[in-house]
C-alpha cells in the first residue's frame, strides 16, 4: 500500500531519478543488457527482512502475441547465496521480456519495461509473488495488443499483495486485470487526444517515458531497500514521479488530477467480475494517487488567486487529511468518497471565509453544482458503466462545461483569471467526492 510522508514535487525529482535509477548507459559496443536481480520468497511489500531464494534457475523469455512465455536460449543463470543474480539479454532481438526462476516447482516472475535498452543495466525489483502477479498481467496485456498503451507503472499502481494473492490462487484471473487497465488506458490517449490536439502523440510517448523513468527508479530503490520504511518512501516517490511524468509531457495542474482521476475511476468500474476485496485495493491505490494529483492542483489553482496565506495553508492541510483518510481506509467506495466528500468541504469552506471571494456567491455555486440535477449528479449518473473511451471523456467534458457555465453566470462581472480559477477549483473538488 503506498503511503506519503509528504509531497514534494518538482523537476529536481526527476533530475535526480535519472542519476538514482538502475539504468546506466556502458560501452556501445556492448550488444545487450545487463539485467541484474534478486528472487524472494515472499512478498518485499509485506516483509522488511527479505527471504532471499539461493540456487534458484533464472532464465529470460519472452512473451508472444498470444501470451504465451518462450525462453531466450542462452540466458541462464543461478541465484547466489544471497539470492541475486545477472542475465546477458538481448532486448532488442526480443521485446517483452520477463525474467523466470524457478526451484523446486516454485516459480517466480518479473517483467522489464520497454524501456530497457542494449548497452545498459537494470537492476530489477526483487522478484517475488507480487512480480509474479505483475507479469501474468503483463502477458494478458501484450496478447491483447495493448502494450504500447498499458505502461509497466500502470501494473504496478494496482497490484497490491492482496492482488497478487488472488490472482496466485485463481480467486481474481489476470485477464480481469489486464482488461480493466487496457480500458483506462484507452481513456488516457482519448484525454490527450481532446486536451492536447496536434501535440496528443508526442505528449503521450513523453508522458509514457517518464512514467518508465519513475519506475526505473522505484525498481531501483526496490532493489536496495532493507526496511519497510525504505520502500514505503520509495512508493511516495514513485507517487510523486508518476504525476510529474503528466505535468512534464504538457498538462498542466489541473488536466493531470483530471487524466488521472479518469484513469482510476475506468480501472475500478472496469473490475466488475473481481472479488469486492480486491476492487476496494485497487479503488484505494488508485484514489491516493488521485488525491495527490487533485490537492496540488488545487494548491496551484489557489495560488493563482489573491486568497490569502491563510487559506492556502488551510487547503494545504485539507490535502493532508485526505491523503490520511485514504490510506486508513480499506478502500470501501463509501469510505473514500466520504474523504473526497470532506475535502470538499474544508477547501469549499475556506474559500468562503476569504475575503477574496464572496462568500454567498461560493455557496452558490457548489450548491447548484450538486443539487439533484446538477452538474455533479448528471456526471455521476452519466459515468457509471460507461468504458468506452470517447464515450468517457464526453461525459467528463459535458462535466467540466456545466460547472463552467454555473461559475460564469455566478461571477458574471468577474475578472477571467478569477472566474477560471474558481470554475478549475471546482471540478477537481467536486470531481472524486
Amino acid at each position: 500500500m503506498f503511503t506519503t510522508k509528504s509531497i514534494k514535487l518538482s523537476l529536481i525529482i526527476l533530475t535526480t531519478a535519472l542519476v538514482a535509477l538502475g539504468c546506466s548507459t556502458n560501452s556501445s559496443n556492448n550488444q545487450s543488457a545487463t539485467i541484474e536481480g534478486s528472487v524472494e520468497a515472499e512478498s518485499a511489500k509485506q516483509k522488511a527482512s527479505n527471504t532471499l531464494v539461493e540456487g534458484a534457475v533464472v532464465t529470460a523469455a519472452r512473451v508472444t502475441s498470444e501470451g504465451s512465455i518462450e525462453t531466450i536460449d542462452g540466458t541462464e543463470t543461478e541465484t547466489n547465496a544471497s539470492g541475486n543474480f545477472m542475465l546477458e539479454v538481448d532486448v532488442e532481438s526480443a521485446e517483452n521480456i520477463i525474467i523466470v526462476a524457478e526451484k523446486e516447482g516454485n516459480e517466480w516472475r518479473g517483467f522489464l519495461s520497454s524501456h530497457v535498452e542494449n548497452g545498459s543495466s537494470f537492476t530489477l525489483k526483487p522478484i517475488n509473488m507480487e512480480s509474479t502477479a505483475e507479469s501474468s498481467v503483463f502477458a494478458e496485456v501484450v496478447s491483447s495488443g495493448n502494450a504500447e498503451i498499458v505502461q509497466k507503472s500502470d501494473i504496478e499502481a494496482v497490484i497490491t499483495s492482496n492482488v497478487a494473492s488472488e490472482i496466485e490462487s485463481g480467486l481474481t484471473s489476470s485477464t480481469q486485470i489486464a482488461a480493466a487497465l487496457s480500458n483506462s488506458a484507452k481513456a488516457r490517449v482519448e484525454f490527450y487526444s481532446e486536451m492536447l490536439q496536434e501535440s496528443s502523440e508526442e505528449s503521450l510517448e513523453q508522458t509514457y517515458n517518464l512514467l518508465a523513468e519513475a519506475q526505473f527508479r522505484l525498481e531501483s530503490e526496490l532493489a536496495s531497500s532493507s526496511s519497510e520504511e525504505a520502500r514505503s518512501e520509495a512508493y511516495d516517490v514513485f507517487i510523486e514521479s508518476s504525476i510529474n511524468a503528466y505535468l512534464d509531457a504538457g498538462l498542466d495542474a489541473s488536466a493531470t488530477a483530471e487524466a488521472l482521476e479518469m484513469w482510476g475511476r475506468i480501472t475500478v468500474n472496469s473490475m466488475t467480475t473481481v472479488s469486492s476485496e480486491i476492487e476496494n485495493d485497487v479503488r484505494a491505490q488508485a484514489s491516493l494517487l488521485v488525491a495527490t494529483a487533485i490537492d496540488l492542483a488545487v494548491q496551484a489553482e489557489a495560488e493563482a488567486t489573491e486568497m490569502s496565506q491563510n487559506s492556502r495553508q488551510a487547503i494545504i492541510d485539507a490535502g493532508v487529511e485526505l491523503r490520511s483518510d485514504i490510506e486508513a481506509s480499506t478502500g470501501v467506495a463509501s469510505e473514500i468518497e466520504a474523504a473526497f466528500e470532506a475535502y470538499r468541504d474544508d477547501v469549499r469552506n475556506t474559500m468562503e471565509s476569504d475575503t477574496a471571494f464572496e462568500a454567498t456567491v461560493i455557496i452558490d455555486i457548489d450548491g447548484e453544482i450538486n443539487s439533484n440535477n446538477g452538474a455533479k449528479s448528471t456526471f455521476s449518473s452519466s459515468i457509471s458503466g460507461i468504458l468506452n473511451a470517447s464515450a468517457v471523456f464526453d461525459v467528463y467534458e459535458t462535466f467540466f462545461t456545466n460547472i463552467q457555465g454555473t461559475v460564469e453566470s455566478n461571477l458574471e462581472g468577474s475578472s477571467d483569471s478569477e472566474i477560471e480559477a474558481v470554475t478549475r477549483i471546482m471540478i477537481l473538488i467536486n470531481l472524486a467526492s
